[in-house]
């Protein structure tokens, strides 16, 4: 199925909308951009905006593509995640983000070099440039192979396209355009969510027939409390590994923690957090929904099985062109949905990378603490660009990947975000340790997470370690598919690599983040004892913070360049 110029239209015009945002906030707004104002818009932006933004920034194509497959093949039992994302946007407001406001540094890295030392900033710095890098690879991926499904358009020429743009209206309006085209486009992902709901509601023959064929397919799941670690969605993966990986998310990534100083103050960005996670809940409710409908349709007919599509990320927008496809426009709005997600995300990592790499090396090793508004310009376009070419080239790495979208988002995020987040939560939280033992901690971290994912990605698993994937079915398919299956034997590994290559992704930032900070306490015995370097107490979590019913302690902004005093208490608009 091709698309119609209508549809056509839909996606020209989101491009139009998106390019026109970044060229009225870099040349038309404002003659002369501030660095303050292309970085963190000088610390006035919005409640709300913000909030979307943050949320268009965490909602990528992945995700879009990603979920609904995830409850096709495993069921609802990551409803139970709401739970976890409470618990991080908490720990996130409650412990990170006054400290950030403390620093009062644009970037967030800024943190560990006042906490520990700059080579561990650095480092870090470094390791969140290559999650970034690798994230984008496989969000401008994804998109582009939802585009191919749908249109026969090149793929390449698809992951191009949107590098393009992407890159154009970031390096021309910085972070005002991105937080702008991310309304945009957060509510262009809403829009195309609920479209698909209600019409795919409406193609299945009520929402009663949607719940019969989900329970007689065993996909109602809620209480899966098994202790198998290779299980993918259990109540313990899910309440535990994903609070873990939320939190990191939240907190420790500098493409989502930039938002927080965008806004005025500390309760202003705490504000932020709690809309998103209102916000983020009902996105990720609208996936649920769409998986629902998706495994409605095809519980007895799985394309995938029946080669109807190559891989499982084709599934959601297969489902869109057989029930959206025959309305005007509505396949086009679908696609745009998935690009807005796309535009959204890479912006928001190119922007970030580079600010880490100005804030974070640049400045850092050459000593130049103050840029003029000119080089600072000249220099993001140039990172721009560099970073933007070598998205392209890791998209096409990750074409080569045979996991869904999801899965490796998560297999990623995991491999390198652990040992950050373990970082940081030795920081705020023990103050014995000290910047070498947080250093060899942290090194042995990375590599032993590294191994864990490229064992997870070419280790074949056992019969007997699917993740927890329930059972699809080809006994509806017309004509009659012919699949061969092969005997199945479920035998015991004794192999302790291919058990643990086998443990659910979802226990990657969890087991990452434990290992660092039970290495970095052991090594503070060994290596601290003789380091002489004082901690500024507003770096730690007092017991203040940790038990709000004593009395509490007044912080300050340290660096008040970008926050206004949070001891006084404004009214603001929430638009």
């Amino acid at each position: 199925m091709y698309l119609g110029w209508i549809d056509y239209g839909v996606l020209v015009l989101l491009l139009i909308i998106s390019g026109a945002i970044g060229i009225y906030q870099g040349c038309l707004r404002s003659k002369k951009v501030s660095t303050q104002e292309f970085l963190v818009g000088d610390g006035q932006m919005k409640i709300l905006p913000t909030a979307m933004s943050l949320l268009a920034s965490l909602t990528s194509a992945a995700s879009l593509l990603g979920m609904p497959v995830e409850v096709y093949y495993y069921g609802t039992m990551f409803i139970y995640c709401v739970f976890s994302w409470l618990i991080s946007t908490y720990i996130t407001m409650k412990f990170f983000i006054p400290k950030y406001h403390y620093i009062g540094c644009v970037s967030i890295y800024a943190y560990l070099e006042e906490r520990f030392s700059l080579t561990i900033r650095i480092l870090v710095t470094s390791s969140y440039i290559v999650i970034t890098v690798l994230y984008m690879a496989v969000i401008i991926y994804g998109p582009s192979l939802a585009l191919s499904q749908v249109t026969g358009l090149n793929i390449w020429i698809a992951v191009g396209s949107c590098g393009l743009v992407c890159t154009i209206y970031t390096s021309f309006g910085g972070i005002k355009a991105v937080i702008w085209t991310d309304v945009i486009q957060s509510l262009v992902m809403f829009i195309g969510l609920i479209l698909s709901i209600i019409f795919g509601i409406i193609d299945a023959g009520g929402l009663s027939i949607v719940f019969e064929k989900l329970k007689n397919g065993n996909r109602l799941q809620f209480s899966v409390i098994t202790l198998d670690p290779s299980i993918r969605y259990t109540i313990w993966s899910v309440l535990i590994g994903v609070t873990f990986s939320s939190t990191a998310q939240y907190a420790c990534i500098q493409t989502q923690a930039q938002r927080y100083m965008c806004v005025k103050n500390t309760r202003s960005a705490q504000k932020v957090v709690w809309i998103h996670y209102g916000m983020n809940v009902f996105m990720q409710m609208l996936f649920l929904f769409v998986g629902c409908l998706v495994y409605a349709k095809y519980n007895q007919c799985d394309p995938l099985q029946a080669k109807r599509i190559s891989r499982s990320d084709q599934l959601y927008p297969l489902f869109v062109i057989e029930t959206l496809g025959k309305y005007y426009g509505l396949t086009g709005i679908f696609i745009a949905c998935i690009l807005s997600a796309t535009l959204s995300t890479y912006s928001s990592g190119v922007n970030s990378i580079a600010t880490v790499i100005i804030e974070d090396i640049y400045k850092r090793l050459s000593n130049k603490h103050s840029m003029s508004n000119e080089h600072q310009l000249i220099l993001s376009k140039v990172l721009s660009a560099i970073f933007g070419c070598l998205t392209v080239l890791m998209a096409f790495v990750v074409s080569y990947m045979k996991s869904n979208i999801i899965t490796i988002i998560i297999q990623i995020f995991g491999a390198f975000a652990a040992p950050i987040l373990g970082l940081y939560l030795l920081g705020l939280f023990s103050s014995r340790v000290k910047s070498q033992s947080a250093l060899v901690a942290f090194f042995l971290c990375l590599i032993f997470q590294i191994f864990m994912l490229f064992g997870s990605i070419f280790t074949i698993k056992p019969t007997n370690k699917h993740g927890g994937r329930l059972a699809t079915s080809l006994i509806g398919c017309i004509p009659s598919i012919n699949v061969t299956h092969s005997r199945i034997i479920h035998t015991t590994n004794s192999n302790i690599f291919v058990s643990l290559f086998s443990i659910s992704p979802l226990w990657f930032i969890f087991n990452g983040t434990m290992l660092t900070i039970i290495l970095g306490i052991i090594f503070s015995f060994i290596l601290d004892s003789k380091d002489s370097k004082i901690i500024d107490p507003l770096l730690l979590v007092s017991r203040y913070e940790i038990f709000p019913c004593l009395p509490k302690q007044t912080v300050i902004e340290k660096n008040n360049t970008i926050s206004n005093n949070d001891n006084i208490i404004e009214h603001e608009s929430m638009i």
